[in-house]
């Protein structure tokens, strides 16, 4: 620990117990403030910066009040070293509590009332207020105001924190949701330190990953998962309801109408603890279903009730959780705006093992209310009878850079998804030739409606119109025959190429989610693989395929047609009938 030196301006560094009585300082970071870099070069004049006043001042006091030493943030801690910096930041809500005296600087008094303070509403000011055996607050000039002890009911009143708190009450007494609620009106410069400011209240270390932004806040809560039975951690309510999220806050602001909901005793035997998976939160816990939501839906039963004047005794807090494509064991939360009482049941009801779904999972793909089909292997074509990928439709739904198609379940769009790849080396757009892949879901009966996918392929030779037309074309393509079930696959050949298509459901990223794999092969004949004479038939035009065998017709010139014939026999019995003569077979 660094503390500076009141008699001499010196920083002295102390290790392990070694470590004098000294004061400490509390202040909101301003323009121009003294950090350890400026104070340790000697070629800086720190002095002339605005920020030496408060420093000069706390100082004084403490020769006043008979200390040796003074630790302020600004300049104790040496923010180039991120080892230090981490270790700090871990121990800071113990370098409070172990001070002897805390001099509070509110730099916007006597110019605005107590309660108006910038110093209340900034998340770091929360523990060196709760930490310190005493406060002592002071103005801009440093005029003294009072101390936390004479100005006990006025700080419950603008922060809400129990005055049992004030007085160095144990934290231990207090539910996670409370805790949670003192910080919800506060704000720090960086996101990280949401999370990081509110180590010492719950006891927890963890380390420091400036740049993971929300993520702090996460993994907070999971430590705390880990450190207390207290299931209020899930009892938070957003604003603005949201229409999927996991089972964690996104911040402290969640739990701002949560400060009375309290941790209360099982009324199941539950005896599995809460963990934290690679595939979520593990709990397992009584789920009530839900009636009238298109998805399945439930209430997960909290052991935690709240406490107001009224109360019923036996009443406990809840949340609705539903589960995706209705399968598996992945929930999340819906209606977020609502935590639900309910009256638990005399009869034991049967535990269920969920897994909330991971918030890192939700924050980046955003899949959870969206119909999604992620195309995970495109299709590689043979050389020399290679297609572009041209185009995908609804483009609107397309998102390239993941390859993925969305759409929120409650759309009224109900077209299916098209991939369309263009035959390469033409000159002239009339004699394209396509393969279209259609993905899409049909509305079997309730249970089925959201995780029935189908696809389907289709070969367009010399497709005469425009690209266009042929997407309107590729909406009204359905499958030729479907299995109630979660895998599917289609295929058609074109130019000796076999597109096959095959579309399950998997779990990616955590999240249930519809896949796509595209795959090609060389047409493989067993007899004819080509006709060595230009063959007459004057009844089939470009496009078509004639509907007695099982061959295509793929490049057409006036008068002639080439073939790809997958049976010797049938060609020969067709072109007989037809009297074409000359067939040469190799």
């Amino acid at each position: 620990m660094r503390l500076l030196n009141v008699n001499t301006n010196v920083l002295e560094v102390f290790l392990g117990l070694d470590v004098p009585p000294y004061a400490i300082l509390s202040h909101t970071w301003e323009d121009e403030e003294v950090v350890y870099d400026d104070f340790a070069n000697e070629k800086i004049e720190h002095t002339t910066k605005r920020g030496w006043y408060k420093i000069h001042q706390a100082c004084a006091q403490a020769l006043k009040d008979g200390y040796d030493y003074l630790w302020a943030d600004t300049l104790c801690i040496d923010k180039s070293s991120s080892s230090e910096l981490s270790e700090a930041i871990n121990a800071m809500f113990n370098y409070y509590r172990n001070s002897t005296v805390c001099y509070a600087y509110l730099s916007g008094l006597p110019d605005v009332a107590l309660e108006e303070s910038r110093w209340f509403t900034r998340g770091w000011t929360l523990q060196e207020m709760i930490a310190p055996r005493e406060v002592m607050f002071f103005d801009k000039t440093w005029t003294f105001l009072g101390s936390k002890s004479s100005l006990l009911d006025r700080l419950h009143s603008i922060t809400g924190v129990d005055s049992m708190v004030l007085r160095g009450g144990s934290l231990g007494l207090i539910s996670v949701a409370r805790k949670m609620s003192w910080a919800s009106k506060r704000q720090t410069t960086r996101p990280e330190d949401t999370a990081y400011c509110l180590l010492g209240l719950f006891g927890i270390s963890m380390p420091m990953l400036y740049g993971e932004g929300s993520r702090a806040f996460i993994r907070l809560q999971e430590e705390i998962v880990k450190e207390y039975d207290d299931e209020t951690v899930f009892a938070w309510k957003r604003g603005a309801p949201m229409a999927y999220a996991g089972l964690f806050a996104q911040s402290p602001a969640d739990f701002a109408d949560s400060g009375h909901i309290v941790p209360c005793q099982s009324t199941s035997l539950r005896t599995d603890p809460i963990s934290v998976s690679s595939r979520g939160l593990r709990i397992v816990a009584p789920l009530q279903k839900l009636e009238d939501f298109e998805e399945p839906t439930f209430l997960l039963r909290l052991n935690c009730k709240h406490v107001h004047f009224g109360m019923r005794r036996r009443e406990r807090v809840g949340i609705i959780v539903a589960k995706p494509f209705g399968i598996g064991h992945v929930y999340y939360r819906i209606r977020t705006n609502e935590t639900p009482n309910y009256m638990p049941d005399f009869v034991q009801k049967e535990l269920t093992t969920i897994f909330g779904l991971k918030e890192s999972h939700i924050q980046d793909l955003k899949l959870t209310n969206n119909c999604g089909f992620w195309v995970r292997t495109p299709p590689v074509w043979p050389q020399g009878l290679e297609f572009e990928f041209l185009l995908a439709y609804p483009a609107e739904n397309w998102d390239s850079r993941n390859g993925m198609f969305r759409r929120n379940w409650l759309s009224e769009d109900k077209r299916p998804f098209s991939l369309i790849f263009r035959s390469g080396g033409r000159t002239d757009d009339e004699n394209y030739s396509y393969f279209v892949v259609s993905l899409g879901t049909m509305d079997l009966d309730k249970w089925w409606s959201r995780h029935q996918m189908w696809c389907g392929v289709k070969f367009y030779p010399a497709w005469g119109s425009t690209v266009e037309k042929l997407a309107e074309e590729a909406v009204h393509l359905t499958p030729k025959a479907l299995v109630k079930g979660r895998d599917q696959e289609a295929s058609d050949e074109g130019m000796g190429v076999t597109l096959m298509c095959y579309v399950q459901m998997e779990v990616v990223y955590g999240q249930h989610l519809f896949v796509a794999d595209l795959h090609t092969k060389l047409v493989e004949h067993t007899g004819v693989v080509g006709i060595a004479e230009c063959v007459k038939l004057p009844n089939l035009r470009s496009g078509e395929s004639h509907n007695e065998t099982d061959f295509y017709i793929w490049d057409v010139t006036e008068s002639t047609v080439t073939l790809m014939a997958v049976c010797t026999l049938t060609l020969r019995v067709l072109l007989r009938k037809a009297g074409t003569p000359g067939i040469a077979t190799y």
